[in-house]
This record gives structure tokens, sequence and C-alpha cells, in this order.
């Protein structure tokens, strides 16, 4: 079974698992809806609708247990893709979906015996990394550290999987770094894609692990098929700098490279204005002193645990993004 199909991670996953499977499992809300992983498979295929029908549909909450302990059954793997995602300031589904969501499906997990879950986390909720070094799966959690809400509900998601795990449960995390890709939706990514193609003069000095939606799903499909379990994988293809991004995404869309640097207190300034109208005026800025701060920090991480144990050669991020552009280009 896979959470979060119509996401880019999972909608990418089903695909790479269709290649070897008849059928696979998917979940999904009662309000969900499936446009997005047809556009997905538009990607790979001329012929999509050949696979969507190939999908097993099952309707569940992740915050209604009983709907969740119905829908696993007869699971025997399960990767657990579905996770409310946002940069900005917390909101109540956040927690209610990543945390109290995650740990509701764990428990179904083990009332219906499935055998191996693969949780996908993010490199939000990795640690610190100490005296510049490439952060790893064991660098240690800063409390001081300020984080985003969605860091932070994702930490607090990872340890619903360790308890699990010391309940008896086999499972593997997955850190990904930042995922490109395509996804057929305007959210994550696509939306960074969009706004290129339009044409986007300024970059920032930030700079983070970047990885193609590919690699991520690949990997953590051989991780299931493994004998590996209970452990941790940080998951980046390359440490690039934000102007190294949108540069590739602006030849790959033959529009002119991001130009003008936005300095992290002027970024961080404009991030704390637009936090303060929204609240003097009632509304959720849609930029805030969480996202300024994201999107100027500069954190590295290291690939050596996955690509050492899986032998595994990661694409590239420039070829990932040209391929994404070309797509989008062609079928605008």
């Amino acid at each position: 079974m896979v959470t979060g199909a119509t996401g880019l991670v999972g909608g990418h996953l089903i695909w790479y698992l269709l290649q070897k499977h008849h059928t696979i499992v998917a979940l999904k809300r009662t309000s969900s809806n499936t446009d997005n992983l047809l556009k997905t498979f538009g990607f790979y295929t001329n012929n999509p609708k050949e696979y969507i029908n190939r999908i097993v549909w099952r309707t569940a909450n992740l915050n209604n247990i009983v709907s969740i302990n119905i829908a696993l059954e007869g699971i025997t793997y399960l990767y657990h893709c579905a996770a409310e995602v946002t940069l900005s300031g917390s909101n109540d589904n956040l927690h209610q979906v990543n945390v109290m969501g995650t740990k509701n499906l764990l428990e179904a997990a083990k009332y219906n015996k499935v055998k191996k879950v693969c949780f996908v986390s993010s490199i939000a909720a990795c640690g610190k990394g100490m005296n510049n070094e490439l952060i790893t799966e064991n660098a240690p959690w800063d409390k001081q550290t300020p984080r985003t809400a969605y860091s932070l509900t994702k930490y607090l998601s990872e340890q619903e999987v360790w308890q699990s795990i010391n309940d008896g449960l086999n499972a593997i995390i997955v850190n990904p770094g930042v995922i490109l890709g395509y996804s057929g939706s305007n959210s994550g990514s696509s939306k960074l894609f969009a706004q290129v193609k339009k044409g986007l003069p300024f970059y920032t000095n930030g700079g983070s692990g970047y990885v193609d939606v590919e690699d991520v799903v690949k990997i953590m499909i051989l991780l299931v098929k493994s004998n590996v379990n209970n452990q941790r994988y940080i998951i980046t293809a390359e440490n690039c700098s934000n102007r190294d991004i949108l540069n590739w995404m602006a030849d790959g869309f033959e529009k002119k490279r991001p130009f003008i640097c936005i300095g992290k207190h002027l970024f961080q300034s404009i991030g704390f204005l637009s936090e303060f109208a929204g609240k003097l005026f009632h509304f959720q800025p849609t930029f805030d002193t969480n996202m300024a701060r994201t999107a100027t920090k500069r954190a590295y991480y290291s690939n050596l645990k996955v690509k050492n144990e899986l032998n595994y050669t990661f694409n590239s991020i420039e070829k990932c993004i040209i391929g994404v552009c070309k797509h989008l280009t062609l079928n605008s």
C-alpha cells in the first residue's frame, strides 16, 4: 500500500511499483483528486490510463483509526508518503496529519501485522551539523535551533516510528532532501518550476541537499526489498546552492538566469513585515519569517550511508531539472 498516492513521491513510487507488480493498493481520502496522478504517469507513458486502472483504491482518513485498520487488511508492505507540507507558519492540520496520522497508521500496521513500513520523513527532521561538517543520520537534534512547524512535526513523526520499532514493527525511515520532479500539480517544487518559467530575476544565497524524485522512490523500493530494518537514511544526490538550481531551471526554459541577489537580512525583514500585516489585517501570509529563514539557510548533507549500503548512483540534479523543464515546455 502507498499513502499520499496523489503527491509527488507517492505518484512516482506507484509508477515504479507498477513496473514490477500487476496491481498496487493506494490509500486516498474521500475528497482526494486523482487527476494529478494521471499527469504524473504521463511523464513516463503516452497511455497513463492503462496504469491508473491497475491501482486498487481504498478510502480512509489517517485520523480515523477504524477506517485505517480496515484499509490495511491484507497489506504486507506499507509506504507512508502522505504528509501536510508547508514552510510557512503552523496550522492545526499540520500536527494532526503528520504526527497523529502517522501514529494511527503505525498502530494499524502493527494490528494488521504488516511486515515492513517505509516512512518518508525529510532532511528537515535531521539534526544540526557540527563545525561545518556534512549533516549525517546521526547528527544530534538541537532543541534550541529555530525550526519550522513542518520540521518539528516530521521530527515528532519519526519519534512515533522509533516507538513502533521498539514495539516490534520493522520499519525504515528515509529523509529526502529537496525533491525535484514532475508532479502535475502546483505544489512543492512544481511552484518553483512554474515561477522560473514565467521569469525570475531574484535569488538568495542559501543552499541545501537536492534529489530527483525517481532516485527517492527507487531507493525506497530497494530498502523495502532488502533485509535492512530499523534504519534511517538521508537521500540526497547533490548539495547545491539555490542559485545553481534556479540557473539550471532558467536554462531549461531558455529564460534569463536570476541576477539580483536578495540578502538574508532584507529577505527576513520582508518575511517579518508580511507576518505583521497578516496579524494586523487577519489573513494568513503566503510568505513569513520561517520561509525567509529556510530560503537563506545553507545546510549540506551526506548521502554516504545509502550510497555505500546500496551501491547506488544518483541522477544528476541538472539533468533532472532539464528533463522536467522539457516535459513542462512540451505539455504546456
